[in-house]
C-alpha cells in the first residue's frame, strides 16, 4: 500500500546529500523514577522492543514514484524495531559533555531510506541518577509541531502513570474514509457545472490579488530598506554560518528561565518568540565579534511559522518561512530589540494577509526558485535567502513524567540546509526554554560559546530595557576588532 507525499517533503528527500541529512530530532533528560533497578533502562529497552511501530509515519517507507513524478510512501505491515531502538551506555565522568558527545556522533549520517527513517536511542549512566533518550526522525515524516504532539500522547502528568507507549505505538486514527465514485457524481450534480466554474474563477481572482499585494511589498522593501521593516529577499550577507558543509555535526545546549521571558515580552509589548529572537542576535553578535567576521549588514534568520495542517493529515510538514532581521549590526541592546521585534512582526503579518494556500504556495515557489537552481547547480553557498534557521517549538508548560520518570530537560534537534552552518531550536519545557544550537562544527567551531551567549543576551537585555543589574560576566579576552568588509573564512 502506498501513500501520497506532498511536494515539501518531496523536496526535502531530494535536498538530501551525506553532507545536509534532512532528519531532525532531541535528547531528552530524565530521572530514574524512585526506586528503579540497576537495570531500569534496559529493561525499558525490552519494553520498546515489544512495541509494534504499525502507525504513521513510523510504518512508512520511502516508495516508488507516483503521480508528476514524485516519490510515495509504502507502508510497511513489519518494522524490525531492532534496526530502530537501540540501548547506550556513557563512559566515565557521565556527565552533559560525555552525553552530547555521544549524540552528536549518533546524528551523524543519513537514516537508511531501505527502511522507516526513525531511530530511538536510549542512554543509561548519566551522573545524577538520570538517564537520556535521543530520538531522531527524517524530517519528510515529521515538523516540529506533529513532534509536539506525539510527545504530549507519550507523557502524563501523572508520575503513577506507567502503561503510556513509546512514540511508534501512538495512534491517531484511520485517515478520512475516501467518498464514494456515486457520492462524488451527487455532490457535482447538486453544486452544477457553472457554479463550479464560478468558484474555480473567483479563488483565482482572489490568489492573483493576494499576490500582486505581496510582491509589492516585496518590491517595497528594496526600496526602503529599514531595520524594523520586511525583510528584502535574498539579503542574507556573507558569513561564518555559511559555506559548504561537511557530514560533522556538533550540538550544544542551555536553559533559559522562562519567567524572566515572559517578564521581558509582557514589559515590552512583545512575544516570547521576539525575545528569543533578540537572544539569538546578540549572542550571535558577541560570537562573531570574537571572532573578527561580524558582517556589517545584519544576519538574517529563517522563522518558521506554523500553518493549519490539511483535516486528517498524518506526519509531513506544516510550516512556511518568514525572514526576519536579528540586528546584528546593532550594538545597542534596547535598538537590537526594537529592530528584531519589528522584523518579526513585519513576516508574520506578510503571510497573515496573504491567506489562501494557493497564493502562499505559488510565493513560496517563486521565491525559492533561485535557492533551487543554486543547488541544482552546484551554487547553493553563494546564494543566501537566510543565514541561519531559528525555530520556537510550543512546549507543555506542567511538569511530565514518561512512565514515572520525571523530564528534567528535553533539548529539540532540528537540521542544516546546504550552505547553512546552523540552527537554533528552542522548547519550552514547564517553567523552562531548552535551546540546542546545532552546527557543523567545521565552519562554526565552539558552539557551546553561542549556547552560553544567549544566557549571557538575556541579562544584557534585562539590563538595557529595565535597569535590572545583570550578574558580572566572566572575564574574557578582548575581541579583535570587527572587519570593516567581511570575508567568510573558510
Amino acid at each position: 500500500m502506498y501513500q501520497p507525499m506532498n511536494v515539501i517533503d518531496a523536496g526535502l528527500l531530494l535536498m538530501e546529500s551525506a553532507e545536509t541529512p534532512m532528519h531532525i530530532g532531541g535528547v531528552q533528560v530524565l530521572e530514574l523514577p524512585p526506586g528503579a533497578a540497576p537495570d531500569h533502562v534496559y529493561r525499558l529497552y525490552q519494553q520498546m522492543l515489544d512495541w509494534p511501530a504499525s502507525g504513521a509515519p513510523f510504518n512508512y517507507r520511502l516508495g516508488r514514484k507516483g503521480k508528476l513524478g514524485l516519490p510515495t510512501w509504502e507502508l510497511m505491515p513489519h518494522v524490525d524495531l531492532t534496526e530502530h531502538v537501540f540501548h547506550h551506555a556513557l563512559p566515565w565522568p557521565h556527565g552533559e559533555r560525555e552525553l552530547m558527545a555521544l549524540v552528536s556522533r549518533l546524528n551523524s549520517g543519513r537514516l537508511d531510506r531501505s527502511k522507516p527513517m526513525w531511530e530511538q536511542h536510549l542512554i543509561e549512566g548519566l551522573a545524577g541518577g538520570r538517564y537520556a533518550t535521543f530520538t531522531r526522525i527524517h524530517h519528510a515524516l515529521m515538523d516540529g509541531q506533529w513532534g509536539m504532539r506525539l510527545a504530549f500522547e507519550t507523557t502524563s502528568t501523572d508520575p503513577k502513570e506507567t502503561d503510556l507507549p513509546p512514540y511508534w505505538g501512538v495512534h491517531f486514527g484511520a485517515a478520512p474514509r475516501k467518498a464514494s465514485a456515486g457520492a462524488i457524481a451527487e455532490a457535482a450534480d447538486t453544486e452544477g457545472w457553472w457554479a463550479r466554474q464560478s468558484r474555480t474563477y473567483a479563488q483565482g481572482v482572489k490568489t492573483l490579488g493576494e499576490l500582486r499585494t505581496a510582491f509589492g511589498r516585496v518590491v517595497e522593501s528594496f526600496r526602503h530598506p529599514t531595520d524594523d521593516g520586511l525583510v528584502p529577499i535574498y539579503t542574507a550577507p556573507e558569513s561564518l554560518l555559511n559555506g559548504p558543509l561537511t557530514p560533522r555535526r556538533e550540538l550544544a545546549v542551555v536553559r533559559l528561565d522562562l519567567e524572566r521571558i515572559k517578564r521581558l515580552a509582557h514589559a515590552h509589548e512583545a512575544t516570547v518568540n521576539e525575545v528569543v529572537l533578540a537572544l539569538c542576535g546578540g549572542a550571535l553578535r558577541r560570537y562573531l565579534i570574537a571572532r573578527g567576521e561580524l558582517p556589517e549588514r545584519p544576519l538574517i534568520a529563517n522563522m518558521p511559522i506554523a500553518m493549519q495542517r490539511p483535516g486528517g493529515a498524518q506526519g509531513g510538514n506544516a510550516l512556511i518561512s518568514g525572514m526576519v532581521s536579528l540586528g546584528t549590526h546593532i550594538e545597542d541592546p534596547e535598538r537590537r530589540f526594537s529592530a528584531v521585534r519589528g522584523s518579526s512582526r513585519h513576516a508574520k503579518a506578510f503571510f497573515r494577509d496573504m491567506p489562501s494556500p494557493a497564493a502562499v504556495s505559488a510565493y513560496l515557489g517563486v521565491t525559492g526558485l533561485p535557492f533551487v537552481l543554486a543547488q541544482a547547480t552546484g551554487n547553493v553557498e553563494r546564494v543566501h535567502p537566510q543565514n541561519l534557521v531559528i525555530s520556537n517549538v510550543p512546549g507543555p508548560r506542567e511538569k511530565r513524567y514518561v512512565n514515572g520518570a520525571l523530564i528534567l530537560a528535553e533539548y529539540p534537534m532540528s537540521l542544516l540546509i546546504p550552505g547553512q552552518a546552523m540552527n537554533i531550536t528552542v522548547v519550552g519545557h514547564a517553567d523552562r526554554l531548552d535551546v540546542a544550537v546545532l552546527v557543523c562544527p567545521s565552519l562554526v567551531p565552539h558552539p557551546e560559546r553561542v549556547a552560553q551567549g544567549i544566557a549571557a543576551a538575556l541579562d544584557e537585555l534585562e539590563t538595557a530595557l529595565d535597569g535590572t543589574p545583570a550578574p558580572a560576566p566572566a572575564p574574557s579576552p578582548t575581541p579583535p576588532k570587527t572587519r570593516s568588509r567581511h570575508k567568510a573564512t573558510r
